[in-house]
């Protein structure tokens, strides 16, 4: 059962969905994408997607026109963490979220009271969640926020699926993975001053940090959802902590292309930092720059226009153990056909 929240109404009046899976199946139009070889695929791959770098803007705040997506695992509420316990910085991540006037933000890691701090920190987000465990009401989640005078759930393509051979069974785990694993899927529709720009798709999850073939296995998995029900006429976003690294077989599986690919997706932090070694996205819960990035936001027929690790910190230590990602895309110009 998946859960829709929004800070503007009680907890009494939470919107109940009564499947773990509801989705709009979409088949694929023989104009929608111009198919490449798969020899070609690789210097090719910024063109397929669409997801190429738009010029620097130099700082700022991005216009009504992008879509500002952050990434961040809040690190589970652990008293072991000592001085960095979630009661000690959970202020300081509310803060960090806010600061970031992001469309959309994907958490992992979050427990049922630390997503109830983030939705009254932020007052103009909703968001869709269910746990991974059974019990809806224990475990860690994935939870997806969005702004809500920019955007509306659709009410037909939402969810929950879990990463396992039995996906749409609750708390189901498969392979070698250590725990339940999900992924939350959204699309939104743009209201307001928004509207006029196309829905898009948000997928959010984390993968198991002990299982290697459970990560291979995620991946295969979560990229035939993609294609499967998402519009291909849309743009697309995945985000979260893979537990895996750029050169790591599920990040390749993730971004593979080949003449099939309906909906191809690029590694957005790569596309515009391609040669930045301050590429560390876990930290430890020290405030170090280089090491290991995994955590990714991926996207498809978008332009990414910035793409950034953030470092916010709480008296000289991060906020949590992972540093926040943070991606500003922009719609790819009207009447283009290269995906």
């Amino acid at each position: 059962m998946g859960v829709v929240m929004s800070s503007a109404r009680p907890l009494a009046s939470i919107l109940r969905i009564g499947s773990h899976v509801r989705m709009k199946r979409f088949h694929l139009r023989s104009s929608v994408r111009r198919l490449v070889p798969r020899a070609a695929r690789v210097l090719s791959l910024a063109v397929l997607t669409g997801c190429t770098t738009a010029g620097k803007t130099g700082g700022g705040e991005p216009s009504p026109a992008t879509l500002t997506v952050v990434s961040l695992n809040l690190r589970y509420d652990n008293s072991g963490d000592g001085v960095n316990a979630w009661p000690n910085r959970e202020v300081a991540v509310i803060e960090a979220l806010d600061s970031f006037e992001a469309d959309v933000i994907g958490l992992q890691e979050a427990l049922p009271h630390q997503t109830e701090v983030v939705r009254t920190g932020l007052p103009g987000h909703a968001m869709l969640i269910r746990t991974r465990e059974l019990d809806p009401r224990k475990g860690e989640a994935t939870p997806i926020l969005w702004r809500t005078d920019r955007w509306r759930l659709d009410p037909l393509a939402h969810g929950t699926f879990w990463l396992s051979e039995t996906p749409e069974v609750s708390g189901s785990r498969s392979w070698d993975s250590s725990l339940p694993r999900i992924v939350t899927f959204a699309r939104l529709i743009p209201i307001g001053s928004n509207e006029g720009r196309s829905a898009v798709w948000i997928y959010n999850t984390h993968f198991d940090h002990r299982g290697g073939k459970a990560r291979l296995e995620s991946a295969k998995l979560l990229r035939e959802r993609i294609e499967a029900h998402a519009d291909p006429t849309e743009p697309v976003v995945l985000m979260g902590d893979f537990n895996a690294v750029p050169a790591s077989a599920p990040i390749q599986e993730i971004v593979f292309v080949d003449a099939s690919t309906r909906i191809p997706l690029v590694d957005c932090w790569a596309v515009d930092n391609a040669d930045e070694p301050r590429n560390a996205t876990w930290n430890g819960f020290k405030a170090i720059e280089v090491g290991r990035r995994i955590d990714f936001i991926f996207a498809s027929d978008l332009e990414v226009e910035r793409a950034t690790i953030e470092h916010p910190l709480v008296d000289g230590r991060p906020i949590s153990d992972h540093w926040p990602v943070r991606v500003v895309l922009r719609e790819r110009p009207e009447g283009s056909n290269v995906r």
